[in-house]
């Protein structure tokens, strides 16, 4: 299964509650261009899972339209289990029950840093997620250490 792990954009400062954030024009121009720039890679993409708070919603819009517009069809599926406080380890039962054979979860820190270090076996804190940053893991288990970095794509190229 190949994993894509992507943090959502720059958001707007809290306004009200911090599930209705929106992205700001400069997070929505950073994952464009990071989701353009490794299209290529998610080309099978059929689904994408997204935590319910808006600038993961607005952030799985871009990556599905960018896709759409190159002839993919995408789902997004919205799940509460990749809120910014989720366990990363719930996570992985539902992901080998979906037997896809690659998803993108659009989520938040520090949800996806923890879930990058557990699934691929490394202490917390290994993995740093930007606003905008996307990973690839491949793993034929969804497990805790089963999975495989295969790359780690930060916007500014860190």
């Amino acid at each position: 299964m190949q994993i894509f792990v992507l943090r959502h954009g720059q958001a707007e400062p809290q306004q009200t509650t911090d599930e209705a954030r929106n992205l700001t024009e400069r997070g929505r121009a950073e994952v464009f261009s990071n989701i353009a720039r490794s299209s290529v890679d998610l080309r099978e993409l059929k689904e994408i899972w997204s935590s319910s708070l808006t600038r993961a919603q607005q952030t799985a819009h871009i990556v599905r339209d960018i896709l759409s517009a190159q002839g993919s069809d995408i789902l997004i599926k919205t799940t509460d289990l990749i809120a910014p406080e989720s366990e990363p380890s719930i996570l992985f039962e539902s992901l080998q029950k979906a037997n896809l054979p690659s998803v993108l979860l659009a989520s938040h820190q520090p949800f996806v840093g923890k879930f990058l270090d557990l699934l691929c076996g490394k202490p917390l804190g290994t993995y740093s997620m930007d606003t905008s940053s996307l990973a690839l893991v491949e793993c034929e288990i969804v497990a805790a250490g089963c999975g495989e970095l295969r790359w780690l794509r930060h916007v500014h190229g860190q």
